[in-house]
């Protein structure tokens, strides 16, 4: 089982002023500074899962630098979209490990495969398995914008935003992280085919 659970609360009263601002796409505007940032630490933790590739397969084992940038970028992102999506209101602080109602703890592997390593070096060998699950999350992610879009409409209209909506889009999010955390290594069993994902937090305060 992948270690990579996103940690959340259904959001039962979100803001009807902050989804009026998704459904006219003001709510990504907000969201460009972390989007620059995601995309900068997504960056530089790809160059050093690579370069751990080679540490793994030498050593057997993660440096604690490598882990510690991974699980930055891996929570960094899942706040900003769960922003995005309407999962809570509470905009995300730039700080590299805040208190937030929305998380996703990463373990650091303690035993990492050698092999699997290897095949990380190589680059195209873990791409070729990986292939199965782009391909589906391609298919899942247009229609995470869809129910994302939808969802900011009805949340403006009613104050209430559907549980099924928001667990979806949170499934998705979590399946593309836990193909991402096998990819750079942080985890050795095969991601599952799953779109698993239930409220698990204490309710959070929202926005008013």
């Amino acid at each position: 089982m992948s270690n990579l659970t996103i940690s959340y609360q259904h959001n039962t009263t979100p803001h009807r002023g902050l989804a009026a601002t998704g459904i006219i796409f003001i709510k990504f505007v907000l969201a460009v500074p972390h989007l620059i940032v995601t995309s900068a630490l997504q960056t530089v933790a790809t160059w050093l899962a690579y370069f751990g590739y080679w540490l793994v397969a030498f050593t057997g084992s993660m440096p604690q630098a490598v882990h510690l940038l991974l699980e930055m970028s891996f929570q960094w992102t899942t706040r900003i979209w769960a922003w995005i999506g309407g999962i809570t209101d509470v905009y995300p602080p730039f700080e590299t490990d805040p208190e937030y109602p929305v998380e996703i703890p990463v373990a650091k592997p303690e035993n990492p495969s050698q092999g699997w390593a290897v095949a990380g070096i190589f680059v195209a060998p873990k791409l070729l398995i990986a292939l199965p699950h782009f391909i589906v999350l391609g298919f899942l992610l247009i229609g995470a914008v869809v129910a994302m879009w939808f969802g900011f409409i009805v949340a403006a209209i009613t104050g209430r935003l559907p549980a099924g909506i928001q667990d979806y889009l949170v499934g998705v999010s979590q399946w593309q992280l836990r193909v991402f955390a096998w990819i750079a290594g942080l985890v050795d069993e095969y991601p599952p085919f799953s779109l698993d994902a239930a409220p698990s937090r204490s309710a959070e305060g929202t926005v008013q």
